[in-house]
């Protein structure tokens, strides 16, 4: 059986029997993997408290010659997080995070950028960083990483950039329509150019600056009805997580 070692984050892990965890990674060289980690609750050498959810971990695993579950040999702790397991309000950020991630992606699809931004916005929350913008910045980024948008430079239709006329966002159609093209089309959302802008400035932001981000009250709004619409119709669901995190965050309010 091929060996294998990769950076990876703990998506979650389940108990299996008396001492045995499934666990779901996202890893920097394969993408997504699920492993069956043998003893893991018994074996403090090997795995330790390492499979918890979050943990940046280094793990080494078998591939077993057919599809299926791969055997995770060992788990080595790169960076714990440990601060999105002590607070109530940081595990619902991440567990937001780490849900889209799992909800969006299909197993063993390769991508470096996806897993550089969940390291990176883990890392954010971790640090206690936990603001409306952080949100709108790794959607629209998730987005963007796994190629499906959306399209914010011009009209879907007839192919127009935004100057000051009014836009509109298509869930739907994946992007912003003119005023023209929306009159077209129902349930399309009001959209200013500054959000536009703001959510292009976001797309394009390096990981060391999105901490800094910052949106007007109305793009705030605006790109939150935005991004809940596209990922309704991606997803075609409410996310528990996200639920959970918008009850955490008004009961702190």
């Amino acid at each position: 059986m091929p060996l294998y070692k990769t950076p990876a984050i703990i998506l979650h892990a389940l108990p299996y029997g008396e001492a045995d965890q499934i666990v779901t990674l996202y890893t920097l060289d394969f993408g997504k993997i699920k492993g069956i980690a043998k003893g893991a609750k018994r074996s403090r050498k090997r795995f330790g408290n390492r499979l918890e959810i979050g943990s940046y971990v280094r793990v080494t695993y078998f591939e077993k010659e057919r599809p299926g579950l791969v055997r995770l040999s060992n788990c080595d702790l790169i960076r714990p997080f440990a601060g999105l397991r002590e607070d109530i309000h940081k595990l619902a950020w991440a567990s937001y995070f780490i849900e889209l991630v799992d909800g969006m992606t299909a197993e063993k699809i390769e991508n470096k950028t996806l897993f550089r931004l969940l390291a990176a916005f883990l890392s954010l929350v971790d640090r206690g960083i936990l603001k409306d913008e952080i949100q709108r910045v790794f959607e629209v980024r998730l987005f963007s990483c796994l190629g499906y948008g959306p399209q914010l430079e011009h009209c879907i239709r007839c192919q127009r950039k935004p100057a000051g006329e009014k836009f509109f966002f298509s869930a739907r159609g994946g992007g912003i329509l003119c005023a023209s093209c929306a009159a077209h089309l129902p349930g399309t959302i009001p959209v200013s150019l500054g959000t536009i802008k703001t959510l292009l400035l976001a797309q394009t932001l390096t990981l060391d600056k999105v901490g800094r981000i910052s949106f007007s009250p109305q793009s705030l709004k605006e790109s939150q009805a935005v991004l809940s619409a596209f990922l309704r119709e991606y997803l075609g669901k409410e996310l528990k997580s996200k639920k959970f995190m918008e009850q955490i965050n008004h009961k702190a309010e």
